[in-house]
């Protein structure tokens, strides 16, 4: 039984040594066509990472130009809303005073009529009362401009946003 086992022990040992030797001449030939096959097809991922992560940072890069212009163009749009409110004030305030005035023109007729003021006073309120209204002529003019100012930067600002969410749907859709 010892020996049994001790020749089947070297019979072992033999088959390992005959095969080794056989082994690195197949391993050449099966190994050389698959590590270079290997090799060729890291390369050609590298290629392929190296040419998504150059799109990837050129929309990166669109998306930042586009949102500073967004930001510039949010601020403009700001800017005239709250011009044009504050001219709208202008033309209320104006107004309430044009009213006012006018009451007074009324009383102050009434007196000069009666002799109680002196016309000059009364002619001091209708030359106030003109450049009221000039002044208020003034801003419904720029009331208009801003009006028409604001309807261009907000189109300017929703075609803007429009690019951006295109630029966004086309980075997000699957490849």
């Amino acid at each position: 039984m010892k020996r049994s086992l001790t020749s089947v022990f070297v019979l072992a040992v033999c088959l390992m040594f005959a095969m080794a030797e056989r082994a690195p001449a197949q391993s050449k030939s099966l190994v050389g066509p698959t590590s270079e096959q290997s090799l060729h097809e890291l390369v050609t991922e590298v290629r392929q990472l190296r040419a998504a992560l150059q799109r990837m940072n050129a929309a990166v890069y669109k998306g930042q130009v586009m949102l500073e212009r967004l930001k510039l163009q949010q601020e403009q749009v700001t800017r005239i809303s709250r011009e044009l409110g504050e001219v709208r004030e202008n033309v209320q305030e104006l107004r309430g005073q044009q009213a006012r005035i006018k009451e007074a023109v009324g009383r102050m007729e009434e007196a000069v009529q009666s002799g109680v003021r002196h016309p000059s006073e009364l002619a001091g309120l209708k030359i106030e009362m003109e450049q009221i209204s000039l002044r208020e002529q003034r801003l419904a003019i720029r009331e208009t401009q801003l009006t028409s100012e604001l309807d261009t930067e907000r189109a300017k600002l929703n075609d803007l946003n429009d690019r951006l969410n295109a630029l966004v749907e086309i980075e997000m859709a699957p490849k």
